[in-house]
């Protein structure tokens, strides 16, 4: 990404973090970049394409910061897959009006349905590089490391959802639910995987 369309990315984070997608324009946006809205437009020819690359831009930071976490694995399975949630409770709580409109159906109608979908196979990527080398080490058995690595994936999503539905339904954010949401995924984990580490040792 050059730099003037991450200048863009930037000032656009910031107004669709306060406001969400639907309320920004992209008048507002150029207003806050000193910039006229033709100029606006030759970069980005919708606001469509500019939230496409706002989430992406979210997302590298996101998967960067859990592949650092992942270089920590050294066994201790839960603690790693803890704090890989920890990350994303990180960003959710700066971004939360974001996440709450990922799970409107008019963003879904808009192509970025395709994105979400791709960052939802980096996610059971990154739990499936984990469990493949906690499998490797011995701290745990798994049948299927691809199914586990999807199943978890999903659990844990389907918490987020659950817990943030009704600020979705209202459109009403409230980012004190992402340590709800943390604290429901932690438990969760720790059902999933404690008890099939204890059983190895």
């Amino acid at each position: 990404m050059d730099r003037k369309k991450e200048q863009i990315v930037q000032a656009a984070l910031k107004r669709f973090s306060h406001y969400g997608f639907n309320k920004t324009t992209m008048s507002e946006i150029a207003v806050d970049l000193n910039i006229t809205k033709a100029n606006l437009y030759y970069y980005y020819p919708d606001k469509n394409a500019l939230i496409r690359d706002v989430l992406a831009y979210i997302s590298e930071e996101i998967f960067a910061k859990q592949y650092e976490v992942l270089k920590q694995y050294n066994g201790g399975l839960v603690e790693v897959l803890c704090k890989l949630l920890e990350v994303k409770a990180d960003f959710l709580k700066d971004y939360y009006v974001l996440h709450i409109n990922e799970n409107l159906e008019w963003i879904k109608g808009q192509g970025i349905g395709t994105l979400l979908e791709q960052f939802h196979y980096k996610n059971i990527e990154i739990a499936q590089d984990l469990l493949a080398q906690a499998t490797e080490r011995g701290e745990i058995e798994l049948s299927s490391v691809e199914e586990a690595a999807v199943s978890y994936t999903e659990i844990m999503a389907g918490l987020s959802l659950i817990r943030s539905v009704a600020d979705t339904i209202s459109g009403m954010p409230n980012a004190a639910n992402v340590d709800d949401i943390l604290v429901s995924q932690k438990k969760a984990t720790k059902l999933i995987f404690q008890n099939k580490i204890e059983s190895k040792n």
